[in-house]
């Protein structure tokens, strides 16, 4: 089935779905305009408007816990970096990473917005939630937002970091190649960076944004500026 399968996948890696709590995940990636639109019957679960709520909240208690616990940051910059979590974003992950969610969301008559993918992404983090527990949910969620929150610590956004010291120091364009590696359902992508027109760093991630940041990082350590 289309729900198990990507649960299945990175980064959510939940294989043991029973029928039992299968409909949970439907009803997470149900929007509200299949109800009465006669195109299920009536044993169709309810929309996913309760769960996105409650999975809005779990995704900001599992950043902000994130933040506390792992940066030394004052209240309004720890708020500024949760902003990672606002719809839009939300979707643009979605739809970056190729979680699959933007594929499965089930709706009736309704041009696929980023603000449906956001909510049906935030329902599943809700239904994983009451499925799995916080140390599941917490797990999912870091795994996808890790390279966000890098990107928002000046320290650790290698990228940023890289780019500003080749122009300060007049090393010539920077450049990233990308090349995509592994089965369909469980993808790497390999990231290379040259600086100048030399090659100086290669990395592998899950994602494009996290091979090109290790890329970069290993390039600043050859720089001897990591």
């Amino acid at each position: 089935m289309e729900v198990r399968a990507l649960l299945a996948r990175p980064p959510f890696g939940i294989t043991d779905v029973s029928d039992a709590v299968l409909p949970l995940y439907d009803q997470a990636l149900t929007h509200r305009s299949c109800l009465n639109s006669g195109e299920y019957p009536v044993a169709t679960p309810d929309d996913n408007e309760r769960l996105e709520f409650l999975g809005n909240y779990v995704l900001d208690f599992i950043i902000a816990d994130h933040l506390y616990g792992e940066y030394d940051l004052p209240p309004g910059e720890m708020n500024r970096r949760l902003q990672v979590t606002r719809n839009t974003k939300l979707a643009e992950i979605v739809r970056g990473q190729g979680l699959g969610i933007d594929g499965v969301i089930r709706r009736h008559g309704q041009a696929l917005t980023d603000s449906i993918v956001a909510d049906a992404f935030e329902a599943l983090i809700g239904a994983i939630y009451l499925d799995r527990g916080l140390a599941v949910a917490r797990e999912v969620v870091l795994a996808i937002f890790e390279d966000e929150i890098a990107e928002c610590d000046g320290s650790r956004n290698y990228r940023g970091r890289l780019q500003e010291y080749a122009a300060r120091e007049n090393l010539g364009g920077l450049e990233y190649a990308f090349r995509q590696t592994g089965p369909g359902n469980c993808p790497v992508w390999v990231a290379r960076v040259t600086v100048g027109g030399t090659l100086l760093g290669k990395g592998e991630a899950r994602t494009k944004q996290g091979a090109a940041m290790l890329a970069a990082r290993e390039a600043l350590g050859r720089l001897g500026e990591e």
